[in-house]
């Protein structure tokens, strides 16, 4: 069920979760053709289709924190339906290409079709409107995994979530890294920026960086 969960500073933030694999599907409300966009595509398009369409919303374009199929796996659905523009992380596409071998190796039934999409890196910018939407490294959980940032929002994909670690023991998944990332952000988690992680809740920075007890043991560090 689509509902809204925020505001990115500029509209309203829906999240619809859905599908065999359940992740989180982001529109963003914005003075954009359709009405907004999308953040991270599921692996159910025509359930989020139709919520969306429910409240007359349609993706102007895609962008994705990361090539894995329950973030990319429906991207080709509003790509083939609405004509949305698809981005994706260059690093990822080694794995976003593999969907549909990570799927059948999870004893998923589910297939995909993958998207024309626009390879980005890190450091890339959109104008959205009017608002730069930047895709910000964060590499660790994928090669190519970026936190996108778009007014006060962070999108975090499976980087960082607000409660608990992704940790997914998935090919190309780095520890070590994934926690230099984290960690070179972790001031940045303030109470004035919201994270929107691509499984669970949506939540401030700060009770992200205090509250989240495995993600400070993960790091190594105390609760404050």
């Amino acid at each position: 069920m689509a509902s809204v969960v925020g505001n990115w500073g500029g509209g309203n933030v829906w999240r619809v979760t859905s599908g065999e694999f359940s992740s989180n599907a982001y529109f963003c409300e914005a003075q954009v053709e359709g009405g907004g966009i999308l953040i991270d595509a599921g692996l159910d398009g025509e359930t989020i289709d139709a919520e969306l369409s429910e409240h007359g919303l349609r993706p102007h374009a895609v962008y994705c924190t990361h090539g894995h199929f329950d973030h990319t796996g429906s991207a080709s659905h509003f790509q083939k339906k609405y004509g949305s523009a698809v981005f994706v992380p260059k690093a990822d596409l080694k794995l976003m290409k593999a969907s549909n071998f990570l799927l059948m190796a999870m004893k998923l039934k589910h297939k995909v079709m993958l998207p024309e999409a626009t390879l980005v890196e890190p450091g890339h910018v959109a104008d959205i409107a009017g608002t730069p939407l930047r895709y910000l490294p964060a590499p660790g959980h994928t090669p190519g995994s970026c936190i996108i940032e778009f007014g006060n929002a962070w999108f975090t994909g499976d980087t960082l979530y607000a409660r608990g670690v992704g940790l997914s023991h998935l090919p190309g998944e780095d520890h070590a890294v994934l926690k230099q990332t984290i960690l070179g952000y972790w001031q940045d988690l303030t109470p004035e920026r919201t994270i929107y992680p691509g499984h669970g809740n949506a939540a401030d920075g700060e009770s992200v960086r205090t509250g989240n007890a495995a993600l400070l043991n993960f790091l190594g560090l105390a609760a404050s």
